[in-house]
Order: structure tokens, then C-alpha cells, then sequence
């Protein structure tokens, strides 16, 4: 004779189940809101300090006529709480609940931290990119946009002795200026990566193209980002 499951054990399993369920049902739903938000093409460009962005970026902005986003600006809209909401005002009431669900998964997902700061600039990268096409620098463009299949997440590199270099002649700095600060950037782009990402600034993974920039040349780099980034577009 099969034995008999206590009450109370199968009232618990039933409400586990039931639980898990309706968490299931929450992130389906989550995950059907997310697609809902239509975003335009994007680029992410993640760098290493004196790799040679100087002559890059400023290529990919004449060839795309895309808007650059870099740290400044970035910086400026999320610590300014009336700017920042009428930049989010730009968007209707739907749009803007859908991002924060978006902004929410984020946060439970692990992908960000759970902070004011990396919150705004969250919200702040995604209207920007419902509304229209653009440059992203840094501040964790990539790992805030990893969902999103029209945009390309390119890391550009160079070995340390030529950063320095490079420093040296941009910034009209000696040896020692310059690798001391190109040391103090590193070091600030690696623990806001780590602080708010729980990354390391070194993987390459996460990115769809990693170019160091001693061996490619500006204009190969221009013309293989724009090359995958029409391949995106045709498919989307």
C-alpha cells in the first residue's frame, strides 16, 4: 500500500511549485517587455588610455555621422537629477516604464550594480539609443547593452611602452608624466569596471572585436566596424 504524503509537506511542494511558476511567468513577461523596447544601431568602444583614440574615434564619427557619447557627457546627465529627467522625458510613459523594467533586469540579472550612479547612466545609454543611432565611450557601454543585437562592441588595445609613448606626445608630458598617468587612468577605468560590473577591465570576451591598435591601422579599423555594423543592419 503506497504511503501517504503528509499534508503539510504537500501543501509545501505545491506552494514551491506554484512559486516557481509564477517567477517563471514574471521573467517571461520580463524578458517579452525587454524586446518591445526597439532600439537603432550602436557602437561601444571600450580603450585603453593613449591607444590611439585621438585619430579613431574621430574617423568612425566623420564616416557614420553618429553622435559621440564619451565620459563627460555621460557623467554630466546622470549628476544632474533635471537633466537627467528630461532626458527621460523624451520618451513616452510606456517607453520610459519599459526601461526601467529593462534597467531592473539588469540589477537582478548581476549585469550592474544596484547604484544611483550606474542606474542613471543605464537609463541614460538606453534613450539615448531608442532615439537614435550613436557612439558610446566606456563607462560600461558594453555590459549595459549586451542584450541588445544592433549595436557592435569594439575594445581597443596597445601595449603599455606605446600608450606611454603616445601620452607623451598628445599631452607634451616627459616619460614620467606620462606613464604616470596613464597608470592612474588605468587604474580608474579598472575599479569602475570591477565597482560597478563585477568585471575585469582586461577581458575581451565580452566584446564582439578587440583591435590593438600598434598592429591595425585607423582606417582598417574604421572600415571593419562599419563593415560588420552594415552585416547588423541587414540582418536585423
Amino acid at each position: 500500500m503506497p504511503s501517504v504524503m503528509p499534508s503539510a509537506l504537500a501543501d509545501k511542494i505545491i506552494a514551491e511549485k506554484i512559486r516557481e511558476w509564477e517567477l517563471r511567468r514574471k521573467k517571461e513577461k520580463e524578458r517579452k517587455d525587454l524586446k518591445d523596447i526597439e532600439v537603432h544601431p550602436f557602437l561601444t568602444i571600450s580603450r585603453d588610455f593613449g591607444c590611439g583614440e585621438e585619430e579613431i574615434i574621430p574617423l568612425l564619427e566623420k564616416e557614420l555621422g553618429w553622435k559621440v557619447y564619451g565620459r563627460n557627457l555621460l557623467d554630466h546627465l546622470a549628476q544632474r537629477e533635471s537633466l537627467s529627467r528630461s532626458f527621460m522625458d523624451t520618451l513616452d510613459e510606456q517607453k520610459q516604464n519599459l526601461i526601467d523594467n529593462w534597467v531592473n533586469f539588469l540589477i537582478r540579472s548581476g549585469s550592474v550594480l544596484q547604484d544611483d550612479y550606474v542606474v542613471k547612466i543605464s537609463k541614460m545609454i538606453k534613450v539615448i539609443v531608442a532615439h537614435e543611432s550613436a557612439i558610446i565611450l566606456g563607462r560600461g557601454a558594453n555590459y549595459i547593452l549586451a542584450d541588445k543585437k544592433e549595436g557592435l562592441h569594439v575594445k581597443l588595445i596597445a601595449p603599455l611602452d606605446v600608450r606611454v609613448k603616445n601620452i607623451m606626445k598628445v599631452r607634451k608630458l616627459d616619460e614620467k608624466e606620462a606613464r604616470k598617468l596613464v597608470d592612474q587612468i588605468d587604474e580608474e577605468r579598472r575599479t569602475f569596471v570591477q565597482r560597478y560590473f563585477s568585471r575585469d577591465f582586461r577581458e575581451c570576451e565580452k566584446f564582439d572585436l578587440t583591435f590593438n591598435t600598434t598592429n591595425v591601422s585607423p582606417e582598417a579599423i574604421c572600415k571593419v566596424v562599419l563593415l560588420l555594423l552594415k552585416e547588423k543592419s541587414g540582418k536585423k
